[in-house]
């Protein structure tokens, strides 16, 4: 090859690699700017109709006796219909992506020959030279065409990716997992000391207002008050599910902030008002997070908690699958198995979320004395609205408007003629 076609082949090689990446730019820019621009939006709106009809479904008794089933019928369509006309949009730019890149490359083909021609004619190259060039643009094409009917997926992907990247960069404030802190053997005594406390979702407004509470090992506690006074959130607290934004919880005089939470929860048992099972057998429940369990312990908590009775009159006993959530189960025998695992774990504190509030007279008359089985011998908080699980209370504790109010024995609250005499009163109404 002469100097004169080194010259011409890197005029024309030039020329080449402008178009070519004038291509990529363009699309790239074109397509890219209009999908990021709507891709987030899309994205949480194709997730609506798909949370709607989970929600229908595991609802679908309130939605028949509210008799609402056209109403969420039309909801779901009328979000379909919207996730349908997105798609056709972003069909048509993923086309116009296509389209303008199928013409950029024929066109810089149609540029290539017609300057080639120019060069051959005006002797400034040869015609071999040329071939180089377009067969240089032919080796190049596919990929091109390949970008563009990629580039939407690789938009669609980024714009997931972005969602996902951003939730794996929050790092949790209270790291269940951590090996640090102090792994502390619990005696029972708990301690809330000047706690103030608000949900992030609520603007912070405070559900506890300079909340103190002593629970003394051993004993049980009941918190009462109104709806909306604070008692489940005394609970998530103790459980460390939240920290507090002001004062400090004790166990045993440690700092809960202190303390390995991993060591500590396994140290608790929770029994809540909608127990959760999972779609195992009734022994993989009750055992379910225990490394070395035997059967005998399987059983001897089943007893306990007045489970074994009703589990061996099941054809297939303690490998009888409970279903989801545990819908092949009543809630009274939901909630004895819910007892039998909190008590296999031997916990040395056992907190009682209205564990009895949504059952009928004779499933609360043997959960009742399943927890008292239960209760023996432990650190017991129990948050209540009914008097046969009060009554039996070491200390009941009056919460009003996130504060301790009130605090003595049952007797001693009656005579007392207060909040808690009220509360009584009402509740034999």
């Amino acid at each position: 090859m002469d100097e004169k076609d080194v010259r011409s082949y890197t005029v024309t090689t030039s020329v080449d690699c402008d178009t070519a990446s004038s291509t990529d730019f363009v699309c790239y820019k074109s397509f890219t700017f209009l999908s990021l621009k709507r891709g987030e939006k899309d994205s949480a709106k194709a997730e609506e109709p798909s949370r709607l009809a989970i929600e229908a479904i595991e609802q679908h008794r309130t939605v028949q006796y509210l008799t609402r089933e056209n109403h969420f019928i039309q909801k779901f369509d009328d979000g379909m219909r919207l996730i349908h006309s997105r798609n056709l949009q972003r069909g048509i730019l993923q086309s116009l992506s296509y389209a303008l890149t199928v013409s950029y490359t024929f066109l810089n083909f149609a540029i290539g020959y017609r300057y080639g021609v120019y060069l051959v004619s005006a002797n400034v190259t040869s015609p071999f030279t040329i071939f180089q060039v377009i067969e240089s643009l032919n080796s190049a094409s596919p990929s091109l065409l390949a970008f563009g009917t990629y580039l939407p997926e690789y938009v669609r992907a980024r714009v997931s990716a972005g969602l996902l990247f951003e939730m794996l960069r929050e790092r949790p404030r209270i790291d269940n997992s951590s090996v640090d802190g102090k792994k502390l053997l619990l005696d029972g005594d708990i301690s809330l000391n000047n706690v103030y406390f608000g949900y992030q979702v609520s603007g912070r407004k405070m559900i506890l207002n300079d909340f103190s509470l002593k629970i003394e090992r051993g004993k049980t506690t009941a918190i009462v008050g109104a709806s909306g006074c604070g008692k489940s959130t005394v609970i998530q607290l103790l459980e460390r599910f939240y920290d507090p934004i002001a004062g400090n919880i004790n166990y045993d005089r440690e700092c809960l902030r202190d303390l390995n939470l991993r060591y500590l929860r396994s140290q608790i048992s929770l029994v809540g008002q909608q127990p959760t099972l999972f779609n195992y057998s009734i022994r993989e429940n009750i055992g379910y997070g225990l490394e070395k369990i035997t059967e005998d312990e399987i059983i001897a908590a089943a007893k306990q908690a007045h489970a074994h009775e009703f589990i061996i009159k099941m054809p297939e006993g303690y490998d009888t699958v409970v279903g989801e959530r545990g819908n092949k189960l009543s809630g009274g025998q939901k909630q004895r198995i819910a007892i039998a695992r909190a008590i296999v774990r031997k916990p040395k504190i056992l907190i009682l979320d209205e564990a009895t509030s949504a059952l009928d007279v004779e499933s609360e008359k043997l959960v009742q004395e399943a927890l008292e089985r239960a209760k023996e011998g432990r650190t017991c908080v129990v948050i209540a609205h009914r008097l046969s699980t009060i009554r039996g209370a070491d200390t009941v504790a009056v919460v009003k408007n996130g504060k301790v109010i009130e605090q003595g024995t049952h007797q001693k609250l009656l005579a007392l003629g207060g909040e808690y005499a009220n509360f009584v009163q009402k509740t034999l109404l």
